[in-house]
């Protein structure tokens, strides 16, 4: 029964019931229209394949394997990238008004302050909430033990070009040379390629939380429908190639 839970689930949501419909309504055209059923067959096969846990890890692994952890962490200043806040709402913690990707990314931050007493520099404006990333990563790193005279906010960003731009600025007026840049793993690669693109000439990444897992064991449950979540690594690659036209175009 277990096992029958475990199949039958994953074809009850989505991205699983399209894939079952698409093949649902393979079988129905069947024979009115082969060509028609075959694009519903191929198109199912593709849902499928494409939302399973080993599709998942492999576009993955070309954007978190890009920069290891670093054993030396001398630098000026440590920059955060904000990695989105829920609107206001009553909370006990300034995390729980955090997502998942900022809370990782400022736990790191805070860790890494108690480990070299660098400056936190938090770089994230108000992209889809109304207040900003950055002031609500400030209360949590000021929670976490932060004393509130070594955290930064840089609060007008939008995208990570202008996390970049934006950053450039205020470690500039600082002082600041060398920085550990902090973000999530899979967002790296983006982040160094348009920090450098800012005039950075000294940048220690420090990628943090992976969703690609090396010498990960898969299981029956990985290779069915919904095992895995590519959207974020696929935008990346996306993000990726529009810079890397953008600026060589310009």
């Amino acid at each position: 029964m277990f096992f029958i839970k475990k199949l039958i689930a994953p074809f009850l949501l989505p991205p699983g019931i399209f894939v079952l419909a698409a093949a649902i309504c393979g079988a129905l055209i069947f024979k009115r229209t082969r060509r028609g059923a075959c694009a519903c067959f191929a198109f199912s096969a593709l849902m499928w394949i494409c939302s399973t846990a080993p599709f998942s890890d492999l576009v993955f692994y070309g954007l978190e394997n890009a920069y290891a952890v670093p054993y030396d962490l001398k630098a000026d200043a440590v920059v955060v990238l904000g990695g989105g806040v829920l609107q206001n709402f009553p909370a006990v913690s300034a995390g729980e008004r955090l997502s998942l990707s900022s809370l990782a990314r400022l736990s790191a931050a805070a860790a890494v302050y108690r480990k070299t007493r660098l400056p936190v520099l938090v770089s994230g404006g108000a992209v889809f909430a109304r207040d900003s990333e950055a002031e609500a990563a400030k209360l949590y790193l000021i929670e976490s033990g932060v004393p509130p005279g070594a955290v930064f906010t840089e609060e007008k960003s939008r995208d990570t070009s202008e996390n970049a731009l934006f950053s450039k600025k205020i470690c500039d007026e600082k002082g600041y040379k060398k920085i550990l840049l902090l973000t999530s793993a899979y967002h790296m690669r983006r982040a160094v390629f348009l920090f450098k693109k800012a005039g950075f000439g000294q940048i220690v990444p420090l990628p943090v939380t992976r969703e690609q897992r090396p010498g990960r064991k898969y299981y029956f449950k990985d290779y069915l429908p919904g095992s895995g979540d590519p959207a974020k690594a696929l935008n990346e690659w996306i993000g990726l190639v529009f810079y890397r036209l953008v600026y060589l175009t310009s």
